[in-house]
């Protein structure tokens, strides 16, 4: 080898090892999640930056409940509408209206816009059989998973704060939720009633325990990353316990898990800091941006820009998706790692990455760039495992119990080898014989499917 590769191979370990989480860094993140938990289950409040939110779910589904439930899935840019038929035995058939939010109606009153939203509910409703929609019969129970800041005081109630996203709605800010539903349906003379307010997340755990009872966390792992699981009501001081002590024993709590994590216990390296510099919100969010798909393909392009510019890499050029920052996405990361190991990956990464000068990468560019693909990808599987490892060891769990976690996300169902990844993480933590236990499952649909299923739970109220 030479003096020149020598000198690669020496830059690329001595990264490497920065993004490596040994086993004390790792038992130092678990403690630091563990500690934040209950930092914010001794937490009073839960307004502004909260977390371990109280959800005021207290019951999951069997997997055996029949009949037909709404859903509401409303968040920046898109509103789903959705009728959820369960069908027993875990199945479901869902009956879905999706409609774009326009800036329009970002910009528009707290009557019209949710008079537009009402309109687009009669449109699901009148999808809906006929004896399904029989005046004699109760209203329909809805279940609504709600992206935007919420005082949430009960299953379904909440009060609205600002909503960011682009909203501007006037009129809106502390108003009841459920009460601005109700007043629109009334309006358009439809018969339906929000039962449940959701947070996605809690949604996702839900939906996964209809159709896997075993079911302990609901976990989002995509563009961000968010986790939830129930939690002992006596522990959760946000609650006035002594109401809630009679009633039931567990709530499933969103921990917020987004906005974990300090330099106390993270491995921040300097790629971490030059994205979060870059950020709109520098310092906010640390550990999402260290493993979630909306920051992994920047710091791939960080890392290997650094190369690039010591020549260490493409010999000095800068490929098109590499000049400009938060140009090279998880997708191509995703992309370039899921290609066969064949005579042709050189041409397909080249074709991806775009040099204008007409610099023809070589094999040994092309594995350096899987190199640190692969590295950023590992590491942020360790990540998303180490908040799972902290959430199970909240939980009080029986030896040999399986423990199911529900994932939703692109980035855990569509990046290559990420589950495996996660599961790898998990057995240095635990161990092949707790390992096996665990049992990671894509929980789809949460947010309709799993709002459906907390209306349904609660409909008697």
């Amino acid at each position: 080898m030479s003096n020149e590769n020598n000198r690669i191979v020496n830059r690329l370990g001595w990264i490497h090892e920065q993004f490596t989480l040994t086993p004390d860094i790792y038992k130092s993140i678990v403690k630091g999640f563990k500690e934040e938990c209950e930092q914010g289950l001794n937490t009073a409040s839960a307004s502004g930056l909260a977390t371990m939110i109280p959800s005021y779910v207290t019951r999951l589904p069997t997997g055996h409940e029949t009949g037909t439930y709404l859903a509401l899935d409303i968040g920046g840019s898109t509103l789903r509408v959705c009728a959820v038929q369960l069908l027993g035995q875990g199945q479901v058939n869902v009956t879905e209206v999706k409609r774009l939010i326009t800036d329009p109606l970002r910009a528009s009153s707290t009557i019209v816009f949710f008079d537009w939203i009402a309109d687009t509910v009669a449109e699901l409703y009148a999808l809906l059989p006929e004896e399904t929609r029989d005046d004699t019969s109760p209203p329909l129970a809805m279940g609504v998973s709600w992206s935007f800041p919420l005082d949430q005081t009960g299953i379904s109630k909440g009060t609205i704060l600002r909503m960011g996203k682009g909203f501007t709605l006037e009129g809106i800010d502390g108003e009841d939720l459920a009460t601005l539903f109700l007043q629109a349906f009334q309006r358009k003379n439809i018969r339906v009633i929000v039962t449940a307010i959701v947070n996605d997340t809690i949604g996702a755990l839900v939906a996964h325990a209809y159709s896997n009872s075993q079911t302990r966390i609901g976990f989002i792992y995509g563009t961000g990353v968010n986790a939830a699981y129930a939690e002992k009501v006596s522990k959760i001081i946000k609650l006035n316990v002594a109401e809630w002590q009679d009633s039931a024993t567990e709530m499933l709590v969103n921990t917020e898990i987004d906005i974990f994590g300090n330099e106390s216990y993270l491995p921040i390296t300097r790629f971490d800091r030059a994205l979060d510099a870059s950020h709109a919100q520098p310092g906010f969010q640390p550990y999402e941006k260290m493993m979630s798909g909306a920051y992994l393909g920047e710091l791939v392009r960080l890392v290997a820009i650094d190369l690039v510019n010591d020549k260490e890499l493409f010999q000095g050029h800068v490929p098109s998706l590499f000049s400009e920052p938060w140009s090279f996405l998880t997708a191509h990361m995703s992309e370039i790692e899921g290609y066969p190991r064949d005579g042709q990956l050189v041409q397909r990464v080249t074709h991806i990455l775009q040099f204008t000068d007409n610099y023809t990468p070589n094999e040994s560019d092309v594995n350096t760039l899987l190199d640190i693909c692969s590295m950023v990808s590992t590491r942020a599987a360790g990540l998303a495992a180490a908040a799972m490892v902290a959430i199970i060891e909240q939980q009080t769990i029986e030896p040999n119990e399986d423990i199911v976690i529900g994932v939703n996300g692109t980035t855990f169902e569509m990046y290559p080898r990420m589950p495996e990844r996660i599961h790898e993480a998990l057995e240095q933590w635990y161990g092949q014989d707790i390992a096996k236990h665990i049992k990671l499952e894509v929980a789809r649909d949460g947010g309709s499917i799993g709002a459906a299923l907390v209306a349904m739970l609660y409909q008697e109220q």
